[in-house]
């Protein structure tokens, strides 16, 4: 049986002169980061099964240790290689979902009302994430990702049910020059639990 991957964090750059690597955090769960011996990063060319010597929050990111890179050259080796856990190691939590686990589920409101279906879950740092929704017109509808107005997701059923404040779904119809601009990169797989 094939063994599925997540992504829970992404290497940046080096750290420092020293072996360091800061690492963006993909997941709910960054103490994921300090409580493992070690981590799985995968490159571009193998997936390394890597000792953590140490780890530390630094600005909303993560510096990790590894053994055996000592020196910026070898942690420029990391730059971009993503910090992965087998899909069976995921945490199993109500209230969570991985973006994977939502493209493609269709949205209703709660009074039954066809929306459209998951698009993909824009990701803005510092801020909710957005799920980018296509309509039965093929326009695109952002709706963010919150308790108040995602009121309930199920995963069986493959529906969203959304209580959308009046004007929110015209408001939000997205030009597609205006997406990328202001929305950034979409994330395909996040440890979102």
């Amino acid at each position: 049986m094939k063994v599925e991957y997540l992504t829970i964090g992404k290497i940046a750059r080096p750290q420092g002169n020293k072996g360091e690597v800061i690492v963006n955090i993909e997941t709910d769960f960054p103490s994921r980061f300090f409580d493992a011996d070690f981590l799985l990063v995968k490159t571009e060319n193998q997936t390394l099964k890597l000792k953590v010597l140490n780890a530390r929050n630094h600005k909303g990111r993560v510096v990790i240790k590894f053994e055996g890179y000592n020196s910026i050259n070898d942690a420029e080796t990391l730059r971009d290689a993503e910090i992965i856990i087998p899909e069976s190691e995921k945490k199993e939590e109500e209230d969570y979902f991985y973006y994977h686990q939502l493209e493609g589920l269709d949205v209703e409101s709660v009074d039954g009302e066809e929306v459209g279906r998951v698009n993909s879950v824009i990701v803005i740092d510092g801020q909710n994430d957005v799920l980018e929704v296509k309509d039965k017109d093929g326009r695109d509808i952002l709706i963010p990702f919150v308790k108040d107005i995602c009121v309930d997701v199920d995963l069986e059923e493959g529906l969203i049910k959304v209580n959308m404040p009046d004007g929110l779904k015209e408001a939000n119809f997205v030009k597609e020059k205006t997406k990328k601009r202001h929305y950034g990169k979409k994330t395909q797989k996040k440890d979102k639990e």
